[in-house]
């Protein structure tokens, strides 16, 4: 009988101890302890900052590096070498936009230290002529070549623009192309609406419709995107500049039909149109001194070519 009761015993305690809400609260108290303590020893992941490069960018050769590095600066050699990176990793118009506007900056510290070196610029574009066959960059001069400048290859930046999500730098590039030809600089130089007849002057090529054709475009572009307002207004400004030269390569008629044709079409601000059409008051007029020049693509007309 004491063998029964002590056994009865024996289950009651155990049936209590399995019943213990304390205990179960502190077992599952532990294995959350546990969860966080492993969940916080996991290693991070790690996160790829490298910007993805775009296909259309390429390197500079090791023999491009090595005449880069031997030429110029390290400082500057290495500036060069980032803008193409800079370059390499554009992806959207906006990119396009603040990679293209930086380098303005870099161009001018590399044409410092090249006519630094080479003080007449003939020289420093012919040192530099190795790094036209990278992309987008071009070695040349100005001034009849007294000058080393550093251009674009708007060829090159046209592919870029392409690739880029947004259709902001495409425009522009477009636009610069049908301004200035297949390169240039930031600040625009001779423009294609005028045909150079010398190492300063010529005469407008204002009659051919491109005037117009370029206001137009401009204007609209101007109107979608603000990315290249700047750059689009100064193109302007020059065009207008070549309009107003007193010598022109059509005859008067056809100068007065694309005067009268831009007048007529809302692709101008007041500013502009203002210009224009005093302009158009000063050809109907042709009473100014120094004379305005009609025709002069007729060797006949004996122009003066002006300045």
């Amino acid at each position: 009988m004491k063998q029964l009761l002590f056994c009865f015993s024996i289950c009651l305690i155990a049936a209590a101890c399995s019943n213990n809400p304390e205990k179960e609260s502190v077992v599952a108290d532990d294995k959350v302890k546990s969860e966080k303590e492993a969940a916080t020893n996991k290693p991070e992941e790690i996160v790829d900052t490298v910007p993805k490069r775009n296909p259309v960018v390429r390197d500079l050769t090791p023999d491009q590096l090595k005449k880069l590095n031997k030429l110029l600066p390290k400082k500057t050699a290495e500036l060069m070498v980032s803008y193409l990176n800079a370059l390499s990793t554009v992806q959207t118009d906006e990119d396009f936009a603040r990679v293209y506007h930086d380098g303005k900056k870099v161009f001018q510290e590399i044409e410092k230290a090249v006519s630094t070196k080479f003080p007449d610029g003939y020289s420093g574009m012919e040192a530099m002529n190795f790094i036209n066959k990278s992309f987008a960059l071009r070695s040349s001069c100005e001034a009849e070549c007294t000058e080393f400048v550093m251009n674009y290859s708007f060829l090159d930046l046209q592919k870029l623009a392409k690739y880029t999500k947004g259709t902001a730098d495409d425009d522009f590039m477009a636009l610069k192309i049908l301004a200035e030809g297949e390169q240039g600089r930031h600040e625009p130089g001779w423009l294609n609406f005028f045909e150079r007849t010398w190492d300063y002057g010529g005469g407008s090529l204002l009659g051919d419709s491109n005037n117009f054709k370029f206001l137009s475009g401009s204007y609209n572009v101007i109107q979608k995107s603000d990315l290249f307002k700047k750059d689009l207004l100064t193109l302007r400004e020059r065009v207008i500049d070549n309009m107003e030269h007193r010598i022109y390569m059509f005859p008067k008629p056809v100068v007065l039909a694309e005067i009268n044709r831009i007048l007529k079409t809302k692709i101008l601000s007041y500013p502009e149109a203002h210009r224009i059409l005093l302009l158009k008051q000063s050809i109907e007029r042709d009473k100014e001194e120094p004379a305005l020049q009609f025709n002069c693509s007729d060797p006949e007309s004996n122009c003066d070519w002006g300045g």
